[in-house]
């Protein structure tokens, strides 16, 4: 039947199949005489229907071949294409047509995966230059055309990425110099909108251009001569247009990651800057301080000092005393970030260090409520380094809350860590300045009000030094109802000890 269409090939079979059948009907009525016996005409309709009933089957079956036939050759087109017969003669032209289409549906696959290999190898943490060479090459390795070149015509960065052309080999200087060629070249490019890529021709013959441009701040174009060749089809101005998205993504990373490497060593700089500044006043404050205490000391144990005098005496040798601590945050805070902390591992009475502390707070308008929950313990940690945790912390609590509320510190074990829960019944914390109460040098507003001399280093420091002792510091914050800093420390129960009581308040 060949390429007859298949309605008509249905009707036909309709005929084939319905034609016999009436035949034999009607010749069966012409044999018949008139007047018959019944016998005889039930006898030649059943022969006519059984007749009709094979030959309807016969044609549906050889019908039903032929279609499976055609599905079969209908698959097999959408496979491979039109299968070619011996006897066509446009047999040999279709078969070519079909090698080409092939052979360049795989030289587009081909590029499409050297594309995406490119993609994955740009050095877009090396310096933009060298990721414009990069950028030449794989253009060139995609199209399997070397005379691609990049003109770099603007430049956020022109000290990393320099105005010039880029022809993929490894610069030790500058690039070459622009031309009139590619200025031209770059306005082209510029004109071709939502296309990127475009075949044009100027005074210096025909070119290809794709549109390279990350953001307002570089302006660049790749070209290749295109004199003498075919005009490129849509689908390799599509390629292109990939490519020239690749170029431009990988140029815009390479400068963003330039521009936030050179912030990050700016702001190394600047903090080391910080780090040395704060050990050099650290140190130079230690000797003066220092001799204010001694000296206050010796002139309060004189004969025939007044009332008054005392009072300033031991007033100056409190403050001086308080600002020698602040001075050891700053130190501390430098070794910190210098990693050169390395706090003693003894066997230290939490009770005793938070009663001395305490004592050398001297905060007469409160009133401290200590407490020790369970069997006595000892805390594994540096003695000095846990008085300076625990100093910043009772300072915190005395600081920020309103004068006669109690400071309550508890003291409690639990399997091999033990913890000291200072809590205040101060203004408290919102979540978000509790979130950010042990960062370094962060002062929300209402410590500012409450307390206008405070450095904002405590708490950093605090916890610095917890993590150095193996220990923790978090905290706990109500706004309008107070707040607890809970430090957590490895610790030894001693079961031969006394059964440590709550202690009175003191």
């Amino acid at each position: 039947m060949g390429q007859t269409a298949l309605p008509l090939r249905v009707f036909l079979a309709l005929l084939v199949a319905a034609i016999p059948p009436a035949v034999a009907l009607l010749v069966a009525l012409a044999i018949l005489p008139p007047g018959a016996p019944s016998s005889d005409i039930v006898l030649a309709g059943g022969a006519v229907i059984l007749f009709s009933v094979g030959w309807i089957a016969s044609v549906a079956v050889i019908f039903v071949r032929l279609l499976r036939t055609e599905v079969t050759t209908l698959l097999d087109l959408a496979e491979r294409g039109e299968p070619m017969s011996a006897g066509d003669p446009g047999a040999g032209e279709r078969d070519a047509a079909q090698r080409r289409l092939a052979t360049a549906l795989e030289e587009r696959n081909r590029q499409v995966a050297e594309l995406a290999a490119q993609a994955s190898l740009a050095p877009i943490g090396d310096e933009p230059r060298r990721v414009a060479e990069h950028v030449v090459r794989a253009s060139r390795s995609v199209t399997r055309d070397p005379t691609w070149s990049l003109a770099v015509l603007e430049s956020a960065l022109p000290g990393l990425l320099p105005r010039g052309v880029y022809d993929g080999e490894e610069l030790e200087g500058s690039p070459s110099e622009v031309t009139d060629l590619h200025n031209w070249a770059a306005v082209s490019a510029a004109e071709l909108a939502d296309q990127r890529a475009a075949r044009v021709e100027g005074p210096w013959g025909a070119f290809v251009v794709v549109a390279v441009a990350a953001d307002d701040q570089l302006r660049a174009v790749l070209l290749a001569p295109w004199e003498g060749r075919p005009q490129p089809t849509p689908a390799e101005v599509a390629l292109l247009a990939v490519v020239g998205e690749h170029a431009s993504v990988s140029i815009e990373h390479a400068l963003l990651y330039a521009q936030v490497r050179a912030q990050a060593d700016e702001l190394d700089r600047m903090a080391e800057v910080q780090r040395d500044f704060l050990r050099a006043v650290s140190h130079d404050l230690q000797t003066p301080l220092t001799s204010i205490r001694a000296v206050a000391n010796e002139l309060r144990a004189q004969p025939g000092l007044d009332q008054q005098g005392a009072a300033d005496l031991e007033l100056i040798e409190q403050q001086a005393e308080r600002l020698r601590r602040m001075v050891a945050q700053l130190l501390v805070v430098s070794r910190l970030e210098a990693g050169v902390i390395e706090p003693r591992q003894e066997l230290v009475n939490a009770r005793g260090v938070v009663e001395r502390t305490w004592d050398a707070i001297r905060a007469p308008d409160r009133r401290l409520e200590l407490a020790v929950d369970g069997p006595p313990m000892l805390l594994v940690a540096d003695p000095d380094r846990l008085e300076q945790v625990v100093w910043a912390v009772l300072d915190n609590a005395v600081k920020y809350s309103p004068a006669g509320t109690p400071v309550s510190v508890r003291i409690s074990l639990d399997g091999q860590r033990a913890a000291i829960s200072v809590t205040d019944e101060g203004a408290g914390m919102d979540s978000a300045t509790a979130h950010r109460a042990f960062d370094q040098f962060f002062r929300s507003e209402a410590a500012r009000r409450l307390a206008p001399d405070g450095s904002g280093i405590g708490l950093y420091a605090a916890r610095g030094l917890m993590q150095a002792m193996g220990g923790s510091a978090t905290l706990e914050s109500t706004l309008g109802q107070g707040t607890t800093v809970r430090l957590e420390l490895p610790a030894e129960p001693i079961e031969e000890a006394r059964t440590a009581e709550p202690s009175p308040s003191v």
